[in-house]
């Protein structure tokens, strides 16, 4: 098997699995006050001060969710609400995940306006931006990183167009794709942002948010008031410690993971064009994370390419798995793909774990498949 479609979900860490099983064994809650209990809360308590570490964040300002899609539908709801007196205008871009779009499509039937600023060939439009900051705004919600072209935007510049503007908005950032892969840090810029365990070597159902301190915000998820009140429920202590010993795992060897990442989506542009020649187009955005690539191969529909590939025990994807039921693909078309090759776009997801054996497999394999396909 090659698995690279690593921007949907990456294989478990072998030390995550570990602290997996190791939570099973340690199976207190951390709200009984027991020796059992107690145990728990005090794993608990060493997984958030590690990854709020990895964050540069203060533990405080960490809490533990079910993933990525929780922690953007719970920035984005709350920090609208509460700063909903001073503006209804929310400014974002057209090209978010389906998790941060799905929740502005609901405020803007609630009488929020939403402005998407163009994000055409992976570039924010900066004279949009200002333009639309020029208002009173409540709200500006921009991911770090596109999860289906790799684009890669400044939370620096966006940071410092909010402040210069004075138009009041928080800033949030769903920073699933960009988390422990890209070195600017969003906590010095942000008073939200969102990540997932599973796209760094965690297991499913884990994530986390970043609130900067003293923003308070209406809790989601009401009930025993765990995470200090915010996030109600009985902590998923297996998908907390998994989380926690990923983050380690690649904190410990981020530059040489990152630099392999790099090496690799190096490699796979180089193959792709020995292997298809003219045959291939790159959909790359100006500024792009290490580990997503983007490229379509026209005349051959994405549906086509990943079966032929699947058949051969390779896989990759054609665009997130988040939205793969969608009629049209609503980020390539931001993106300015036209619709041929937006259906024919091919994702591939680059992790630490991949080979430069497994590259060249797949360009290899790639070649003859479209040789056949285009007879």
């Amino acid at each position: 098997m090659i698995y690279l479609d690593n921007s949907s979900t990456t294989k478990p860490d072998e030390k995550a699995v570990e602290a997996v099983v190791k939570a099973m064994e340690n199976f207190g809650n951390p709200s009984s006050p027991h020796a059992v209990g107690t145990s728990s809360a005090s794993a608990l308590r060493e997984a958030r001060q590690m990854v709020a570490s990895a964050m540069k964040c203060d533990v405080s300002e960490l809490y533990f969710t079910s993933g990525g899609s929780e922690s953007n539908n719970t920035a984005i709801f709350g920090l609208a609400q509460k700063n909903s007196r001073h503006s209804k205008r929310i400014v974002t871009t057209d090209s978010e995940h389906a998790s941060v779009e799905e929740p502005l499509a609901h405020l803007e039937k609630m009488g929020f306006e939403i402005i998407r600023i163009p994000t055409r060939r992976g570039e924010l439009d900066f004279s949009r931006l200002r333009e639309a900051l020029s208002q009173k705004t409540c709200l500006v919600t921009i991911m770090q990183v596109n999860n289906e072209t790799g684009a890669l935007y400044s939370l620096e510049r966006i940071r410092e167009e909010i402040d210069e503007s004075e138009c009041g908005a928080f800033f949030h950032s769903d920073c699933v794709q960009s988390f422990m892969k890209v070195t600017e840090l969003f906590s010095k810029y942000c008073d939200a942002s969102s990540v997932s365990a599973h796209k760094i070597g965690g297991i499913k159902g884990s994530g986390g948010l970043y609130l900067k301190k003293g923003i308070k915000i209406e809790p989601f998820v009401k009930g025993g008031g765990q995470e200090r009140g915010f996030r109600s429920g009985t902590e998923n202590m297996p998908g907390i410690m998994a989380f926690s010993a990923a983050v380690s795992a690649w904190g410990e060897e981020k530059r040489e993971r990152n630099s392999h990442i790099s090496s690799l989506k190096s490699l796979l542009m180089s193959e792709l064009k020995s292997a298809l020649a003219d045959k291939v187009v790159f959909n790359l955005p100006q500024s792009s994370v290490c580990s997503v690539l983007n490229f379509s191969i026209p005349k051959i529909k994405s549906e086509t390419v990943i079966n032929s590939l699947s058949a051969k025990g390779i896989y990759v994807s054609a665009s997130s798995a988040c939205s793969a039921h969608a009629k049209e693909n609503r980020v390539l078309k931001a993106f300015g793909l036209s619709r041929e090759l937006a259906e024919s776009a091919i994702r591939v997801g680059i992790s630490y774990s991949n080979t430069e054996e497994e590259i060249r497999v797949l360009c290899k394999t790639l070649g003859e498949v479209t040789a056949s396909l285009l007879k």
